[in-house]
Formats: structure tokens, C-alpha cells, sequence
């Protein structure tokens, strides 16, 4: 995907005064342009995709490596590429990209976000790849999520698996919390259960963790009861006698 973008200001160029195969190349190079302005082709590319003569386009090359008096911009007299390693760097390739034709949602909102993501790069440190400050941006805001919706929680214990530091342990499970969920699962040992989702975890990329401790470990204490819990012998499903108590109250209103 090309990174700059066109519209009807090409008409008032003066690459219109170049020849058609000209034209043609020029184009041709702005679909190829990166991220980083630099078009990562060849000739014998550009000759495959225009359908045009390897001469033609070294020609056509030259036209636009040369500069140019008649162009409006006068940056590097007015070249419009310049040959650098693995390709032709695309002298305004930021003008280019920044052209903002469309005031169309879609596209208030792309730029709005690559906004955002430059000012999230703009703390690259150096020597730090892109790709590590992108991971650290994200897992930023993973983490003020997870920030937020613990403030929105209405429950005052907030359950935390920290994986980070040593011991590798679970803070904010209260004695009454254990309590509450050893009664509601009773075919669940609630302490096995908690070591094993731990060593879990622990396992786990860190993209992966969750966002709601407590949600997720009454989840896996639910599937185990109703696939027969961890104490052997405990039948599935709820408590026992629960479902005999329910039917006597039930004939009692009668």
C-alpha cells in the first residue's frame, strides 16, 4: 500500500509539462513510497508494471532525479526522487501523505489515529525498535484498562495475579472471597485451583492476560463443577441436596 496520497493539485504541477512515460513512472513510484518515503523498487519494476521499455524508464528516472525549475517546490531545487540504498527516496513524500482532501468521517478518524500512534512513537528511545515501543505502548494501555475498570468495580476487592516478582502469588482474595466460592463450587478445591492457574498464567504472553481476575477465576471454578470439579467423588452441577431442597419448597407452597 502506497503512503502518499493524490489529488486534483497533480493538475497544477509541472510534472503535466513531462512527457507521458514520465508521468507514468512518477506515479508508479508514489504507489510504491513507504512509510519512510522510499520507494523499495527497481527500474526493471517499474518497466514491468508500466509496460514500458527498461531505456524509457531509465530515461524517465533521470527526468525526475534532475531538478526541475519550473516546480513549485523548491526543495532540492525541485527533484522529485533521489536515489538512495534499496531504491528512490520521494523528495515531498510527506506533503504528499499529509494532504488532507477528505473531510469524510472515515477519514477525519484515520488521521486523528495516526495522530495518536506518532505521538505514542514520539517516545522511542534510542536504539529502541519501533516494534518494542509499539509492544510497550500497547500493554500502556492494556494496563490503564485494566486501571479503569477496577475504579468502576462496585466489589471492594480487587484481585490481582502478580507474575512479575517473586513469590508468584495472588493478592486482593480475601478469606471470605475463598469462602464464598469454596460454598458456591463445592466440587472445586479452591486453593488447587488458584496454584494451578498461576502456573498457568505464568505460561501465558502477557498480551494475553486477563483484565478481571476475579471474573476469571469464577469462571474456571464454574466449568470445573460442572464437569465434575477437582474433589473426586463430588458430583457436577450445584451443591448437594440443592436441587431436593428447591422441589420440597416448592411442594410446601402448595
Amino acid at each position: 500500500m502506497g503512503f502518499t496520497k493524490l489529488d486534483e493539485g497533480i493538475l497544477r504541477s509541472s510534472i503535466m509539462a513531462e512527457p507521458s512515460d514520465v508521468f507514468k513512472v512518477w506515479i508508479a513510484f508514489l504507489a510504491a513510497c513507504g512509510p519512510d518515503g522510499i520507494a523499495r523498487t527497481s527500474s526493471i519494476f517499474i518497466s514491468s508494471v508500466c509496460r514500458l521499455g527498461l531505456d524509457i524508464v531509465h530515461e524517465a528516472i533521470e527526468h525526475l532525479e534532475a531538478p526541475d525549475p519550473e516546480s513549485r517546490t523548491e526543495t532540492d531545487e525541485g527533484r522529485r526522487i533521489r536515489r538512495v540504498g534499496g531504491g528512490w527516496f520521494i523528495v515531498n513524500y510527506k506533503k504528499y501523505r499529509a494532504f488532507q482532501y477528505s473531510e469524510e468521517p472515515d477519514a477525519i478518524r484515520k488521521r486523528k489515529y495516526r495522530k495518536r500512534v506518532k505521538r505514542d512513537m514520539s517516545g522511542t528511545c534510542p536504539g529502541r525498535s519501533a516494534s518494542a515501543s509499539a509492544s510497550a505502548s500497547a500493554l500502556s494501555l492494556r494496563k490503564r484498562k485494566e486501571e479503569k475498570i477496577e475504579r468502576g468495580c462496585d466489589s471492594p476487592a480487587k484481585v490481582h495475579l502478580m507474575l512479575d516478582d517473586e513469590p508468584k502469588r495472588w493478592e486482593g482474595i480475601t478469606p471470605e472471597l475463598k469462602a464464598l466460592w469454596a460454598k458456591s463450587y463445592p466440587g472445586c478445591d479452591v486453593e488447587a485451583v488458584l496454584q494451578e492457574m498461576i502456573a498457568y498464567w505464568d505460561a501465558q504472553p502477557a498480551a494475553k492476560r486477563k483484565l478481571n481476575w476475579k471474573r476469571t477465576i469464577v469462571n474456571r471454578l464454574k466449568w470445573l463443577q460442572d464437569h465434575g470439579g477437582t474433589n473426586r467423588g463430588t458430583p457436577r452441577g450445584n451443591a448437594p441436596g440443592t436441587w431436593l431442597k428447591m422441589m420440597k419448597e416448592k411442594e410446601a407452597k402448595k
